[in-house]
């Protein structure tokens, strides 16, 4: 490679366009909520990785991650925060609501515990704000419901529809339902915030 040509890039011309493409993205927030087992942290790295992650550690007070993603051709630097589900992680919790986008309550439809634990997150997402933001209902695990004792998807769809929250069934281990998850989301965020595509601007 020739040296003179490494030598002919324009420093102010770069940092402009690096500029750009740094104030075309927009900053989104969203809280992942729901009992302690139900799948955030799986469901969060799947979104990130497109693969499956096994190993399990609960959340210690809360997790974060992002990811770029383009919805509806806006590029979004998607924030996720994985709020603890434990109960003794409710003061730090509460002090992380602020600025929140979209939330989405999760339960595993193989335990009733944690779906009749929904209207506590869904009380706690108002009680700091959150409910202001995007919210919707997750039954994970979906790939695992077997028997009478698991949550149906009919019982989940009606509780959704009562408090008029939008419904999604995942398996964050398959990762079906995942995607459309996330893109429903997003898009609902976008559209709530009104949010366009940012015009070109001149160096």
């Amino acid at each position: 490679m020739n040296s003179e040509n490494c030598l002919k890039w324009n420093p102010k011309e770069l940092e402009s366009k690096v500029r750009k493409v740094v104030d075309g993205i927009v900053w989104i927030k969203v809280v992942a909520l729901g009992n302690t087992g139900t799948g955030k942290t799986c469901l969060i790295k799947h979104f990130c990785e497109s693969k499956f992650s096994n190993c399990y550690h609960a959340t210690v007070g809360v997790d974060y991650g992002f990811k770029i993603q383009t919805v509806k051709e806006i590029p979004l630097r998607v924030h996720l925060w994985d709020f603890s589900g434990d109960s003794q992680y409710y003061d730090i919790r509460s002090e992380l609501y602020s600025g929140t986008d979209a939330c989405f309550l999760v339960f595993d439809v193989t335990n009733q515990a944690s779906f009749q634990s929904l209207d506590g997150w869904l009380r706690e997402t108002g009680r700091f704000g959150a409910l202001n933001s995007v919210v919707v209902v997750v039954g994970n695990k979906a790939d695992l419901r077997s028997n009478k004792n698991c949550v149906s998807a009919a019982e989940a769809r009606k509780w959704a529809s009562t408090h008029k929250l939008q419904y999604f069934e995942t398996s964050a281990f398959s990762g079906d339902g995942v995607s459309k998850l996330f893109e429903e989301l997003l898009g609902a965020v976008v559209s709530a915030k009104k949010i366009n595509l940012r015009p070109a601007t001149s160096s």
